[in-house]
């Protein structure tokens, strides 16, 4: 576990101090602290039971607050909910819609909503939103005809109907084809152009919040675990990378591993005929390993660097694999 002392960015869209969530005799949030600035894009990450979904609903006023404080654009969530709750678009991973209304119903529904609890004038999407997210030919349709993909996307035309300043992104992602994701994640970077805007998600996807998130931080056992910039929690990590070459059949690998040690920290995988280098310098592992093998006139194959990656920190920090 990681201090916890409160964060205090210049310019707060968000910060949580000494926040506890207690369930019967059980924190599932314990003494998290920390901040977020206005205008990023901030990731949550954990495992199933890590406190994330306790943690987004106490920011967001839907449970209460055992122990500590969160202050929302300057407001006491505790005292305040209802003057910060208008500034607020959530988009849920799972969202049971009244499947027999149209897409424009829905959205006339919820747009008529967003108004009488905001006090706010009823806000439509514009033709611009529901092109970028190919929504516009569906306006006709019931819910129940829409696709996976296309249900999320109206998700987030729904979180984004009053132009909230804080949008929160559960999972956003979540149950998508690799095409559907992509385009997800080009539009949140789209979102992320207009700084007065905060972002605040959850997701499972190392490649989403290494891709999405300017900051992170990570959540195990209802504890912060790690935070930072994914750049800098990765380089934290370790300073090696794994370099692997695969030599031609009968390759004498043993050899070339002794010869390049001490200065690199070589073994040989008879398995699979590939060479394998713990380093610090990619570029120098890579020459002196061609140059050896060249000495020892094995032929090579491939060669493949393993870059570490936010799964990799997520790995060391938790110990557990993050699972949907």
């Amino acid at each position: 576990n990681i201090e916890n002392a409160p964060i205090k960015p210049d310019d707060p869209a968000i910060i949580v101090d000494g926040l506890y969530k207690r369930f019967g005799e059980i924190d599932v949030v314990k003494n998290v602290s920390f901040g977020v600035p206005k205008g990023c894009c901030f990731g949550i990450l954990g495992p199933n039971g890590a406190g994330k979904t306790s943690l987004l609903g106490m920011i967001e006023g839907i449970l209460p607050i055992t122990a500590g404080k969160i202050s929302v654009m300057g407001m006491d969530v505790a005292t305040e909910i209802r003057k910060i709750q208008p500034k607020f678009g959530v988009q849920l991973q799972h969202s049971d819609y009244f499947q027999f209304l149209t897409v424009s119903e829905l959205i006339q529904f919820y747009a008529e909503l967003r108004a009488a609890t905001s006090g706010k004038r009823r806000l439509q999407p514009s033709q611009k939103l529901l092109e970028r997210l190919d929504l516009t030919d569906k306006m006709s349709f019931k819910v129940d005809q829409l696709s996976g993909g296309q249900k999320q996307r109206l998700s987030i035309v729904l979180a984004l109907l009053a132009d909230p300043e804080i949008i929160f992104l559960d999972e956003p992602t979540a149950a998508l084809d690799p095409h559907s994701r992509r385009y997800t994640w080009e539009f949140i970077e789209e979102l992320k152009q207009d700084r007065s805007r905060t972002i605040v998600m959850t997701t499972h996807y190392m490649e989403e919040a290494e891709r999405l998130c300017d900051e992170i931080i990570i959540m195990n056992k209802g504890e912060i675990v790690g935070r930072g910039d994914p750049a800098s929690l990765i380089s934290e990590l370790s300073a090696k990378q794994q370099v692997k070459i695969k030599l031609g059949i009968d390759s004498p690998g043993e050899r070339i591993a002794q010869a390049m040690g001490p200065q690199m920290e070589a073994v040989w995988d008879v398995f699979s005929d590939t060479l394998i280098i713990g380093t610090e310098n990619v570029a120098i592992a890579v020459r002196d390993a061609i140059r050896t093998a060249e000495e020892h006139g094995a032929k090579i194959l491939d060669i493949q660097v393993d870059r570490l990656s936010l799964e990799d920190v997520f790995l060391n920090k938790t110990g557990k694999e993050l699972k949907s």
